[in-house]
């Protein structure tokens, strides 16, 4: 799984931070410097600086630079959850962006959220992080308990830990911290994936994961090498593919895969955009779905009457998941139990017209 340069530069930087090299206040070297030290482009490594600024690992002072934060200094926030008990508590929904409020990802979970809010007593407010960093968050904003319905990297996840801040994540998980989350499960969605395919005569059969960075991929990873084996199928770890979410990448990504001479009888994609591309790329490469290519998808993101083959998907039980992070954090700001702190919730196979039993090949 190749990480992507960006990625790298931050991992590089982070890490550089942790071992002293920048202390908080130094200024980190240039878009431009970056880039010559990387041999990538200057928009590359502009990524980096503006992923690790949205971080709050550093702060950009626009005439001067990128300088580094102290993410060990516990920073005064407006929040309130610090002891201050409210019998109708303040609740703040954290999101990446409002680009397209209409999405059914962002309509789902909010929805889940705000149907519980009918028998949970609480205020919900929505906080938009794309324009200043995580820090900046904390110092201006007023809630009592956090839902971060935003991917946050470990960073910025952190700089909630040392805040104090009560929150749950949602869709979202850090192994080996104590923390409140609610998630799909992704291991048990792909190793399903792949017994249903098996099924129906598959044996090459590729896995597109989500980004090297995202929660999702390592446990797909771990599927596919537990269902194969589980088959006595060849383990071929070509067909097991990282990409970024999106059409664009799923179209990208099965292309590659075409061009190495591995081509798949069925591809279960992490995500229903994902899976979009990689027929799109089918149909270009004469392979047709369901015929020659099984596709299943990943959150059922598109209504049958929308698309020309309706996509085998699995439920994203989005509303499930904002709803039970909404009694999660109004049970931590009561002090009250909480039974599971990790809750991982299974997704059901809805099976439509994007797979076919594997034909026999002359």
């Amino acid at each position: 799984m190749k990480i992507p340069v960006y990625q790298q530069i931050k991992d590089i930087i982070r890490e550089e931070i942790a071992q002293g090299k920048y202390k908080p206040g130094d200024l980190l070297p240039s878009a431009n410097q970056l880039a010559e030290m990387f041999s990538t482009s200057r928009n590359t490594a502009v990524k980096a600086i503006n992923d690790l600024a949205m971080e709050g690992a550093i702060r950009c002072i626009q005439g001067k630079g990128s300088l580094v934060n102290d993410l060990r200094r516990k920073m005064p926030g407006k929040h309130s959850g610090n002891g201050r008990k409210s019998l109708v508590p303040d609740i703040g929904i954290l999101v990446m962006d409002f680009n397209d409020p209409n999405s059914p990802y962002f309509s789902r979970l909010i929805g889940g959220i705000s149907e519980k809010a009918k028998s949970v007593p609480c205020n919900l407010k929505t906080f938009c992080i794309s324009n200043y960093s995580i820090n900046d968050f904390v110092r201006r904003e007023y809630f009592d308990g956090l839902i971060v319905a935003a991917k946050l990297p470990q960073s910025s996840v952190f700089v909630l830990k040392q805040n104090a801040i009560p929150f749950v994540l949602a869709g979202n998980d850090l192994y080996g911290e104590e923390l409140l989350c609610v998630t799909g499960d992704s291991y048990d969605s792909a190793y399903t994936a792949l017994e249903y395919l098996h099924s129906l005569g598959h044996e090459k059969i590729a896995v597109f994961a989500g980004p090297t960075n995202a929660r999702s991929t390592p446990l797909a990873y771990l599927a596919y090498r537990h269902a194969m084996n589980h088959f006595r199928l060849e383990i071929d770890e070509g067909l097991f593919r990282a990409c970024d979410y999106g059409e664009t990448a799923g179209y990208n990504a099965f292309l590659s895969l075409i061009r190495t001479g591995r081509i798949p009888t069925a591809v279960f994609a992490q995500e229903d955009n994902i899976a979009v591309g990689v027929i799109k790329a089918a149909a270009e490469n004469s392979l047709k779905v369901p015929d020659d290519l099984s596709v299943i998808g990943c959150g059922d993101r598109f209504p049958v009457s929308n698309v020309k083959i309706p996509l085998t998907t699995f439920e994203d039980r989005l509303g499930d998941i904002g709803a039970l992070c909404l009694e999660m954090i109004v049970k931590k700001l009561r002090n009250e139990e909480i039974s599971e702190s990790k809750v991982c919730l299974k997704s059901k196979l809805i099976i439509r017209n994007s797979c076919a039993i594997k034909k026999l090949r002359n």
